[in-house]
Formats: structure tokens, sequence, C-alpha cells
């Protein structure tokens, strides 16, 4: 069944706080038409028709007296992101008009941006910037016409889209465009447009993006002081209706590295297991075409994914272009920006039971950023050379729990990361080794969740093992998959701390014992400075080992029980990681730990047990 809870305030401070941004200026909003031919006075919303010909803007100036014969104008094409898809220079050349036609560019409604600069190839100073909005849907049959003008004053401003519908839970970007009587678009210095709201619907910010807040009808407005000129969008604000389902997976998805192509796969796999309303998934999805060039977008944005089995994305854009306080791509290597989703996500789109994927690289428990390490890191993002580290998840996970934690990254399933999350989990999902690339396979994996929605978190935590496990594309992989019940860490930890007393106290007694456990039980992704071990192998090769005293033996078997009793689900390649059994520690020497321990004693079980303080003098 699913529940119904009318929006209240509480929208204009989640928007506040999570850089809300919603569709984008001129695409897949909903809503009807584009601007006419160089018109940018009808809507921004909307797109062309499937099979549309390539667009064509067609292109005229007039430079004026005013303006040196040296001066030159950049045309930037700006899509949904803001992104320039297509930049184009113009000289004036001592011309008093020039022209230019800007061909081939991808169907669809655009930002047409044109700076003028007073030197020739964009040097100097600016001297004016218009906008205007081109609908490209008609080919070279019906161009887009632009022109502009330096030569005439503006006796009027427009403002697209001219009139728009929105929920309470989007944003719509506004472009201005002053004109003159001739209805050419008319340069202004940057910055001589201010924006407000009329009616007290929503926000507006200084480059025209609206944020719809409460119900009703109003407008958004432009204007200049000299001359002193105004126009305005009209915007009729509907209530958005949240409803409640009985799952809603929410990834986090970095692919802000080169990642990016199994990006675009795992979400179509996310479509093609979504057909079940009851379990849907949003999504927080970045790439950097500065990191990927050839990234299908560029910016973060958010989805509500939509059942599809074509290999093309058509799950709901929600939200476009999401930028921090200073115009920037959001960093999602922040633990703040994770926060942010999880607050914004759980109040548009709650649910019954909750999964968190994590989805990127991963590292375990250390720092991604250190000249020891690869380019691994919990939600690295290339962009910004950033990262999620294990000891902020009490910042990035603040104020929320999960009925299941997953972690489609590298290495996440140590003791370490799942005591660090433990109070935000019921259940923590992840991987020992060091999976391919690809990650999840998500329609194998959240099958059992579409199909059998009622059944128990338990039992539901068994798909991210079975999905890994009979992925025919993995059968010659190194795989491995455990889930942990939470509840069941602490006293883990407790024993994990008699471990380490008993390993401290019979240190040179056990020196070689320690070593042989260290170079015979199951590695994962070994480095001088990444010694992960399965835990339970650990235990067995010391318990197995006749110099070991009978007391470090008891522990370590006490450790074991913990261990069985912790695992409610756990799958391994026997050929491939054959000694595995659940979960990894940090096995180092006191040589190889040494220059991690500072971060190490960071951590809540470095904190809370004496392993840290034998990884210090370990042999």
């Amino acid at each position: 069944m699913t529940h119904f809870l009318r929006l209240t305030t509480v929208v204009h401070k989640l928007m506040l706080l999570a850089g809300f941004v919603g569709c984008a200026v001129m695409f897949g909003c909903g809503g009807g038409g584009g601007a006419g031919a160089g018109g940018g006075e009808g809507g921004l919303t909307g797109g062309c028709a499937v099979g549309a010909p390539l667009g064509v803007i067609e292109y005229s100036t007039v430079w004026g007296a005013g303006v040196p014969s040296v001066a030159s104008q950049v045309l930037q094409v700006l899509d949904a992101d803001g992104s320039a898809v297509r930049t184009e220079a113009l000289n004036r050349q001592g011309a008093n008009s020039s022209q230019k036609t800007v061909a081939n560019v991808t169907p669809g409604i655009y930002e047409l941006r044109v700076t003028l600069y007073s030197l020739e190839n964009a040097g100097g100073v600016i001297i004016g910037v218009v906008s205007v909005v081109v609908e490209l849907c008609g080919g070279a049959q019906s161009p887009a016409v632009v022109k502009t003008t330096s030569a005439r004053q503006a006796t009027k401003i427009t403002v697209a889209p001219s009139q728009h519908t929105l929920s309470q839970q989007q944003r719509q970007r506004y472009i201005a465009t002053p004109r003159a009587a001739t209805n050419e678009a008319v340069f202004f210095p940057t910055g001589s447009i201010t924006w407000s709201v009329l009616g007290g619907i929503g926000d507006v910010t200084t480059d025209g993006d609206f944020t719809a807040v409460n119900v009703g009808d109003g407008s958004v407005r432009a204007e200049t002081s000299s001359p002193p000129l105004a126009g305005a969008g009209s915007v009729t604000v509907e209530e958005f209706i949240i409803t409640t389902t009985k799952w809603t997976i929410l990834v986090f998805l970095n692919a802000a590295n080169n990642l990016a192509p199994d990006s675009e796969d795992d979400v179509n796999e996310m479509e093609r297991v979504a057909a079940n309303l009851d379990v849907r998934f949003i999504v927080q999805w970045k790439q950097s075409r500065d990191v990927t060039p050839g990234a299908s977008f560029d910016g973060v944005r958010r989805y509500l994914i939509k059942p599809d089995t074509s290999p093309t994305i058509v799950s709901e854009l929600l939200q476009s272009n999401l930028v921090d306080g200073q115009g920037n791509a959001l960093d999602m290597g922040d633990p703040q920006v994770l926060n942010d989703f999880l607050v914004w996500a759980k109040t548009f789109y709650p649910a019954d039971r909750y999964v968190l994927d994590i989805w990127n690289h991963g590292n375990g428990w250390r720092r991604s950023l250190d000249n020891r390490g690869g380019t691994r890191g919990f939600s690295y993002d290339d962009q910004y050379g950033s990262s999620i580290e294990i000891w902020q998840l009490d910042q990035a996970l603040a104020g929320q729990h999960f009925d299941v934690l997953c972690w489609d990254a590298s290495l996440m399933q140590m003791l370490e990361v799942a005591y660090e999350a433990r109070t935000y989990a019921d259940y923590i999902v992840g991987s020992e080794e060091s999976p391919p690339a690809a990650g999840y396979p998500y329609d194998e994996v959240f099958d059992v969740f579409r199909d059998n929605p009622d059944d128990t978190t338990a039992n539901l935590t068994k798909g991210f093992i079975d999905g890994m496990l009979n992925y025919e594309p993995y059968q010659f992989r190194a795989i491995t998959q455990s889930s942990l019940d939470s509840s069941k860490l602490t006293a883990l930890a407790v024993s994990m701390d008699t471990f380490a007393q008993e390993m401290i106290l019979n240190r040179t007694t056990i020196a070689t014992a320690v070593q042989n456990a260290r170079a015979n039980a199951q590695k994962y992704s070994p480095t001088s400075f990444r010694v992960f071990r399965d835990l339970v192998g650990v235990c067995l090769l010391l318990e197995a080992d006749g110099s070991v005293p009978d007391s470090v033996k008891a522990a370590a078997a006490d450790v074991r029980a913990k261990v069985a009793d912790a695992i409610v689900w756990e799958g391994h390649n026997n050929e491939y990681s054959p000694g595995s059994n659940g979960v990894s520690i940090d096995f180092s020497s006191w040589e190889q730990f040494g220059p991690g321990s500072t971060d190490y004693r960071r951590l809540k079980f470095a904190q809370d047990t004496c392993w840290d303080e034998w990884l210090v003098i370990a042999p």
C-alpha cells in the first residue's frame, strides 16, 4: 500500500540545504513549446521530436559605432547542464555587421549565449553579453534566426519561459533578453539584469535560477536600471504529493573518474529491474567531462529510475546541474554533499525501508589521497581530487538510518569500515575483494527486491551475494560478497579487543606465526601499505600453529565465533578467492602500519579496541 503526505514548509529549508536544482533550462521537464526561431520568448522546456534533423543557427550581429573595430564575439550553445556543446568565434574586422552559421547541432532547445569582447579572438575586456533561447528542431530548412546588436537601445525585456507550471520540488532556469524595438537582442553589461519573484511562490538567484517553494500563481521578474526596463514570466506552482513506497534505493553514483562508462551500464541495469513501483531507485549521478571527455553529460544530476529494457537511458531527470554556492558542480567527494542527497531523497521519496548504495572505487578504511596509494577512494571525485574518508561517515550519514548499506566499491567489507557504519544501517553489504569495475549487476542483485519486497531485510540481502556470484561475466573473476548484521559488531569488537591484548602479551612468542598468517591468509589487492587479510583465515592459521599459546588460540576461536554470528550471508568464488570468509581486517606489520597509524586512530574501531596498539608493534 502507498501512503500520501502533503508537502509542508520544510521544503524550503531542504531545498536550500541540498543545493536544490530541478529540471534545467531547456530540456526534458515536461511542459510545452520551445522558442520560435530567434524569438526566445516561448517556453524553455520540452524538446525536439524523435528523428529531428541536426539544428542550425543563422546568426547575425550589428556591431555599432561604439564598439572597437577589432572587437570580437564568442557564441556558446549551452545545454541543460550549462555546458557548451558548441563554441564559435566571430571577429569584427572593421565591418559594421557580421554573420555566422552554426550548423550540425544535436536537435534540442538551448541557450545561445553571446559575449562581446573589446579585442579580436576574445581578447581585451568584456563589453557586454546577451542570451537568447533557440529551438534547433527544424534543421537547415528551418534554422533558428538570431539577431543581436550593440547599435540600438533596448526598449523591452523578454523572459523565457513566458509561462510555466512547476511542482514544489522543481527548479527552472529563466533567461532574460533585452530587445530593441526591432526585436534584435541587445548586449548589456554583465550583471546588469536583476531578478525577483512576485507572489511569494519561490526564490530566484542572481543568475535567474528559480526554485518553486509555495503553491500558487506568481511571476519571475527581470529588470534593468539603465534604461529602466522589466519583463516577467508567469509561473504556477503546484503541490508536490509525496508517496511512500515499500523500498527506496538511494544510489550515490560518483562517476567523476575512470568508471564513467560503467555508470551508464549500471543505470541501464537499474531500469531493467525497476518494474515494481513499490521499489524505486533514486540516483545522484555525477560525470565530469574534465575527467572523461566523452561523458554523456557534465555535472551532477538526480534521477528517478523508470522501467526500460532498451540500451538508452529513459529515466526521469528530476534535477540537473546541481551546483554549490559558487556555481561549481557539486563535489561528490564531500561528506556534506552525500548527507544533503540523503536528506533530500528521504524527504521527497520516503519508504518503509531504505537501501543506501555507495557506488565508486574503494580502498577499505584507508585514505585515498596519499603518496602510497592508487586512485581509489570512497567516493573519489577526480574533478576535485577529493574523497570521503571512513572517519567522515558521521558527517556523511548524520541523522540517517538505513535498512541496508551496500558498498558497490572495492575492498569495503572490512571490520574497520563496518564498525564505523554500524549505527547507520541494520545490514552492511560489500566485498572483501576488488570486484570488476562494472560492480553490481543491478538487475540480478535487485530482482529479489522487485519480486519479493515484503520479504525480510536479512533475506533480501542475499540478492547481493547471489547476483554477484551467478553473474555470467564474473565467473572467472575474484568475487566475494557478504551481508553483516550490524547489531553483532559490538560483540565482535569486544572479542577483537581481547584477541589484540593476547597477541600483544605474547608478541615475541607468536612472531613467526603472525608472519606466516600474514603471508598465507587470503589477501585483497595487496600492496606495501595495503595489508588487508581475511579475518577468519588469520584466526585459523594462528590456531593451527603449534607455537601459538592456548590463550591466543582461544581468543582467535572466539573471534571466529563472533564473525559467524555477524555474517548473515556470504559467498565467494572458490577458484579465484578461495580463502574468503566474509570480512577482512588490516593485518599490517609495524613497519607497514606506521605511515597510516594516525589516520587509523581516527576510526571508532581503533578507539574502542586495542587493535591499533597491536598493529603498531606487530612483527
